[in-house]
């Protein structure tokens, strides 16, 4: 019998593993055959002529289906059903194609064994010692072959992973500022490794909580926090690892539960690390057992430093945001954002009507308490002003430092009883802190209160200033 010749010179994948197998097939003379590659540690059929789509499908959706293809792959020897009928070797899926014999053989290169490709025939075959030496000859040519195409192919899949990682980048640091950058960064880490859903995780005293997720559900969400400690995920944060975990299943309960609760059973994760520390880690979930390679970790690392960089600078940005609309001693808002707000609420009132409430505030006997403690006790004692009036208050009302020892509430959409009912708990606020103070921390200060609608919206802010000052005078102080 003559050599089998070699596929070609051809670097496409394909057309490797075609060229080959009908090579194989028209010098053996054998009714058709198929090529199974190893793929995670499973044959996965790749390529296959002369049987029918069922057979293939059975293939398929089975792998290591047939034990002949098992053998000669785990044995790296050439396995031969000379008689499928009686082989124990054989499927019955097989014997239902009407394969009356089977010729098995590994396709091995220089450095491991790539997969099999099977010769089969629908009757009767005798394979002599030159049909077998031959197979293997071209089982080692063809595997030689199919290594320098998945090379090749191997290549411009890490070509293709670096403009996926680019574009990725690039639409997370595109939506910094908006309020879709954690949904983009679990889309685009799904997108590049090919995941099905995906979790932002943030660190909350010892566990990991699920802060943002990704085709996962909200039951998944509330479900999820896993130990920082004795948990690989937690290992991720604490080590600053990227993590692998294959199967779920044989993690312990805690990750059992919520892999079946999630519907996946391998995922891989990455920290978030800053220079402020690692506060979480970026997460993706597969619904089927994968093997990760070193490189699927250093592809889904480098992503998480891109969105771990994304998610800083939103956080440096909303800090300069808050810079601009806060007093720096006090933490609550300026004078500036006080005027901008009081600005849209008046107009809100002259369009759809109903009214504005403020309290107008003054510490008393600032100067006092400066020369006689120092500046230090009566900046203490604006911060802890600052500080009831922000407990005291409801959400929709803006507390703001007007200047010097005032301070301002603006109740947007509030009557005259909602008013009075806001100032009345700023009172007890301040009675139940002078309780537990002393000197020179009790607070005194002087409030006044208006009310106004449609007709008088322009003097509301003057009109509280200038009842508070009625109310200082009223106190017999300057």
């Amino acid at each position: 019998m003559k050599p089998i010749a070699s596929p070609g010179n051809s670097l496409d994948l394909e057309t490797v593993l075609r060229v080959g197998l009908d090579k194989v097939i028209d010098s053996l003379r054998v009714d058709g055959g198929w090529i199974a590659l190893d793929r995670d540690l499973t044959l996965e059929l790749v390529c296959h002529r002369g049987i029918s789509q069922d057979y293939a499908a059975t293939l398929a959706d089975v792998p290591f289906d047939e034990a002949a293809a098992s053998l000669a792959f785990t044995s790296q020897e050439t396995v031969i059903a000379g008689d499928t009928a009686a082989s124990p070797l054989v499927s019955p899926s097989a014997l239902r194609e009407g394969i009356a014999t089977m010729l098995v053989f590994p396709l091995k290169s220089r450095s491991r064994v790539l997969g099999v490709l099977a010769a089969v025939t629908r009757g009767p075959r005798f394979y002599s010692a030159d049909d077998i030496g031959a197979a293997g000859a071209a089982g080692a040519e063809l595997a030689v072959a199919i290594e320098q195409a998945l090379l090749i192919r191997a290549q411009r899949d890490r070509l293709d992973d670096q403009r996926l990682l680019l574009d990725a980048a690039e639409t997370v640091n595109r939506s910094v500022d908006s309020a879709l950058l954690e949904t983009n960064i679990l889309a685009e880490a799904a997108r590049l490794v090919d995941a099905q859903k995906s979790a932002l995780l943030a660190v909350r005293g010892d566990v990991l909580v699920a802060k943002e997720v990704y085709g996962l559900s909200d039951k998944f969400k509330q479900l999820f926090v896993v130990p920082l400690e004795d948990s690989l995920l937690g290992k991720a944060v604490l080590d600053g690892q990227t993590v692998a975990v294959e199967d779920v299943g044989a993690e312990g309960a805690i990750a059992a539960r919520l892999g079946e609760e999630g519907e996946y059973r391998s995922l891989l994760t990455a920290p978030l690390q800053s220079h402020r520390g690692t506060y979480g880690a970026l997460a993706v979930f597969y619904d089927r057992t994968r093997h990760f390679r070193e490189y699927d970790k250093t592809l889904f690392r480098t992503f998480a430093i891109h969105a771990t960089i994304a998610l800083d600078n939103r956080r440096l940005i909303q800090e300069k945001d808050q810079m601009a609309v806060l007093d720096g001693l006090t933490g609550v808002y300026n004078r500036s954002y006080l005027e901008l707000t009081l600005e849209r609420a008046t107009k809100e009132v002259r369009r759809n009507g109903g009214a504005v409430s403020i309290l107008f505030l003054d510490l008393d006997d600032m100067k006092k308490l400066n020369d006689t403690y120092g500046h230090q006790a009566g900046d203490r004692a604006l911060r802890e002003l600052a500080t009831l009036l922000r407990e005291s208050c409801r959400e929709t009302d803006i507390v703001a430092r007007y200047g010097g020892d005032e301070f301002v509430v603006l109740m947007p959409a509030t009557d005259e009883k909602g008013a009075e009912r806001v100032a009345f708990k700023v009172d007890e606020a301040i009675a139940r802190h002078n309780v537990a103070a002393e000197e020179p921390a009790r607070l005194s200060a002087s409030v006044g209160r208006h009310t106004a609608g449609a007709a008088d919206i322009n003097d509301v802010l003057h009109e509280a200033d200038r009842r508070m000052y009625a109310m200082k005078r009223s106190r017999g102080r300057d």
